[in-house]
């Protein structure tokens, strides 16, 4: 059993670290990388059982014809994020043009404030520990721009895990990606959930296991 775990935008692998902990013992994990506070790690391309996406990572899944997979899960992600292309439920181009033009001068002033929209409750610290790499920051910032994944989104084999009070990924724009049926709900989590509800994230991903 093969699942490979993707992690978002200003965030690195360390998102897993409490999911990861509890998988089941004969899970083979792999983590990819994008390299936003030090190596990029990209996994191989190929079949995997299972792929998890959290935030950005959805997107870049879904954007991928070389990886392949048997189940989807997302957690607070999105098949689109701009409004561009008609996707009024989605954040302004304005905005994220606005974090990539001032991203050059203060990159740790634009993580902190990205932060603080993950998690307005402040159960996860915010830790720039690590050097951000202001180049593979600034290509996730244009590919929330310009990707849209909305026709690779296949609701027969996806599990969605959403926050209804997400700053960064709403409820509006997860219903109007997904539906709000085929969603499990999570209250006062905000966008880390992989930090604030890891064993949401595993028991969803016991269910997309059993499915299989």
């Amino acid at each position: 059993m093969r699942v490979l775990f993707v992690h978002g935008w200003g965030n690195s692998t360390e998102i897993w670290d409490a999911v990861v902990e509890n998988l089941q013992t004969d899970v083979e994990y792999v983590l990819a990388d994008f390299g936003f506070f030090g190596m990029k790690k990209m996994p191989d391309p190929g079949y995997y059982d299972i792929v998890v996406g959290h935030s950005l990572g959805v997107l870049w899944l879904l954007s991928q014809n070389k990886i392949t997979w048997e189940k989807l899960i997302s957690i607070c992600g999105f098949s689109k994020y701009s409004t561009g292309g008609s996707f009024p439920e989605g954040v302004p181009n304005r905005v994220i043009e606005r974090m990539i033009r001032k991203l050059p001068f203060s990159s740790e002033g634009v993580l902190r404030t990205f932060h603080e929209l993950c998690d307005p409750e402040k159960q996860v610290p915010f830790d720039l520990s690590s050097c951000p790499n202001q180049e593979q920051l600034m290509w996730g910032l244009q590919f929330l721009c310009d990707e849209d994944a909305r026709l690779h989104y296949d609701p027969l084999n996806t599990f969605i895990l959403a926050d209804k009070g997400d700053q960064v990924v709403s409820q509006a724009m997860t219903t109007s990606l997904f539906g709000f049926e085929n969603v499990t709900w999570l209250e006062g989590k905000g966008h880390l959930v992989p930090l604030t509800a890891p064993a949401a994230c595993n028991a969803l991903i016991e269910r997309a296991i059993t499915s299989l």
